[in-house]
């Protein structure tokens, strides 16, 4: 049997297309790929797990050297502290000592001497104690000449050089003189 349709296009039945989607294929592949991820990661596991057994061997042959080697360390640290500062303070300075020494020397007025002169390094600078006594000359008071050894002598060392001078009278044997105790720091960070 033939079957006709004659009504007219605007009232006609439209027959519904159905669209099938192949889900069997994509639940296939689906399941392929999770298959295949799965060995993939589960292989890099295995590797990983291969690796870390091997260093952790090598650290259990390693740990008793580093063991020591911490020991030693900490020996360095504690027991040659001081041959450490030594070396810092005197050996790696590089402000010599000989020459300050020898300008201490050269700009002394020609009435004048040192009782003491320390030297001392503390980190990379210098700290400087100068003692001594100048007797008075025909020209200058012993002051004066105190104050021009000290500016002499500061032109020559650093520009940051810090002078604290103290001066008294001091009389010996017929002999009147001006005493000063002067401290000279630079490089030096202030004690509080």
């Amino acid at each position: 049997m033939i079957r006709i349709n004659l009504l007219p296009q605007e009232l006609r039945k439209r027959k519904k297309t159905v669209v099938r989607i192949p889900y069997l294929p994509f639940a296939i592949l689906g399941g392929v790929l999770f298959l295949l991820l799965t060995f993939f990661f589960y292989g890099d596991y295995l590797r990983a797990r291969i690796t870390y057994n091997h260093v952790r061997k090598e650290w259990a042959k390693l740990n008793p050297s580093m063991a020591q080697l911490k020991a030693l360390e900490t020996k360095i640290e504690v027991e040659m502290k001081g041959e450490k500062d030594f070396l810092e303070k005197n050996v790696l300075n590089t402000d010599s000592m000989t020459r300050i020494l020898s300008w201490a020397s050269e700009f002394l007025p020609p009435k004048g001497w040192l009782t003491e002169l320390k030297a001392e390094r503390e980190g990379e600078g210098c700290r400087l104690t100068l003692k001594g006594v100048v007797l008075a000359s025909r020209t200058q008071t012993g002051i004066e000449q105190i104050e021009e050894y000290f500016q002499k002598l500061k032109a020559k060392l650093p520009p940051q050089t810090a002078i604290a001078l103290t001066t008294a009278k001091e009389g010996k044997e017929k002999t009147e003189g001006t005493a000063f105790v002067a401290h000279l720091d630079w490089g030096v960070t202030p004690k509080p």
